[in-house]
């Protein structure tokens, strides 16, 4: 733009020069107007091609721009075919054999599947927490579940054997009270009562009267009766006791340790009965005590190989998803990129299915006349046919 600027500016001085000139002489006048003349034409023609578009080149003809779309339709048609010929077959896909309603079919129960799993895994993982701080717990404050709850079951023991002692003991009472009783009651029918059917000389002979015979009958019988309430009392006092220790037992926390000696059941009627299994429960005692931790260390490890198996289980499922996920969208851009591929998939697919519906069939009929063969009663081998006479 300055170019032209000075061009123009130099144009118009030499106009001015030649107006100047015609006052002098007409020769220098006309020499002055050509130069400007020419220097404007300069000017105009560096103008015109400042503000002119490029040269474009020449346009091919018609035949020439056919051929050449023709050529890129037939570029990109040989690219598509190529991409059509790289797609995995129908046969060889995961789920690439299945109708489009049994893969949505298998993608639904995928889901659910991975969702029940994952639903499993948390809750195994939560009780598996649970049971690890506890074990932390007791670990910590140097106690085992095992040692703290046969520390709790001897002392239930303890109370349960004190009152089994106490039963004993009132039994023994009971049977040394019931033996003296018997013992009055022989004494009075056998001596003392026959001594009142003697007469008078025959009780002098004997060097007793009536009067000391009835009262050593009124005080012997009294005796006898004391002894039968004693008796009574120790019983009652004995069965009382027993039935208590039992109690102690059976409303414990540890009575479903001992199941076999029954001890979630009644008390046992006899006290050596309940005596002989309280021994048998405190030898016992050690091996609750590691049966119990062995329990809790398997059932964490349990725990974790539920967590895992549900864990495997749900990345199975979601892998599953994922895949019949992806061969719904292969369908889509196969139905749409590759419509001629879509129709063979389609048609083969679907003799597949139906090749596999005849199948299943027959091994259905051929199963039933093998179950109704099964059945069938052969024919007794030792009987014959109809007589036929002689």
């Amino acid at each position: 733009m300055r170019e032209h600027e000075l061009a123009r500016e130099e144009s118009e001085a030499a106009l001015r020069r030649a107006h100047a000139a015609t006052a002098v002489s007409p020769g220098r006048a006309h020499e002055a107007y050509e130069q400007a003349q020419r220097l404007a034409a300069e000017e105009r023609e560096d103008t015109a091609a400042s503000v002119e578009p490029a040269v474009q080149l020449q346009p091919d003809n018609e035949d020439d721009a056919r051929e050449r779309a023709a050529s890129e339709k037939r570029m990109v048609e040989a690219q598509r075919q190529r991409e059509m010929a790289s797609v995995q077959s129908w046969e060889h896909r995961p789920y690439g054999k299945r109708s489009d309603a049994g893969l949505v079919r298998v993608i639904g129960l995928a889901y659910e599947s991975a969702g029940t799993s994952e639903r499993g895994a948390a809750a195994a993982a939560e009780k598996a927490r649970v049971l690890e701080e506890r074990l932390a717990e007791e670990k910590a404050a140097g106690q085992t579940r095992g040692q703290a709850f046969v520390a709790a079951a001897a002392t239930v023991l303890d109370q349960a054997e004190a009152k089994a002692k106490q039963a004993a003991e009132e039994a023994g009472r009971a049977i040394i009270a019931r033996a003296g009783a018997e013992q009055k009651h022989t004494h009075l029918r056998e001596y003392l009562e026959p001594k009142r059917d003697l007469s008078f000389f025959e009780r002098r002979r004997a060097g007793v009267t009536l009067k000391q015979l009835e009262a050593d009958i009124s005080k012997v019988a009294a005796e006898r009766a004391a002894l039968r309430t004693e008796a009574d009392r120790a019983e009652n006092a004995a069965r009382d006791a027993r039935e208590e220790a039992w109690k102690l037992v059976r409303d414990s926390n540890f009575a479903g340790q001992f199941r076999d000696l029954d001890a979630d059941k009644p008390s046992p009627k006899d006290i050596d009965v309940v005596t002989a299994r309280l021994a048998t429960m405190r030898e016992r005692l050690p091996d609750v005590e590691m049966r119990l931790d062995r329990h809790d260390a398997q059932t964490l490890a349990r725990l974790q190989g539920e967590v895992t198996k549900y864990t495997d289980a749900a990345a199975s499922s979601r892998k599953t998803v994922a895949t019949g996920q992806a061969e719904q969208v292969l369908r889509k851009t196969i139905a749409t990129k590759y419509p001629e591929l879509h129709r063979i998939e389609t048609k083969a697919r679907r003799s597949h299915i139906v090749e596999q519906k005849h199948a299943a069939a027959e091994q259905s009929r051929a199963r039933a006349q093998e179950s109704a063969g099964y059945h069938r009663q052969p024919p007794s081998q030792g009987r014959g046919g109809p007589s036929v006479g002689r």
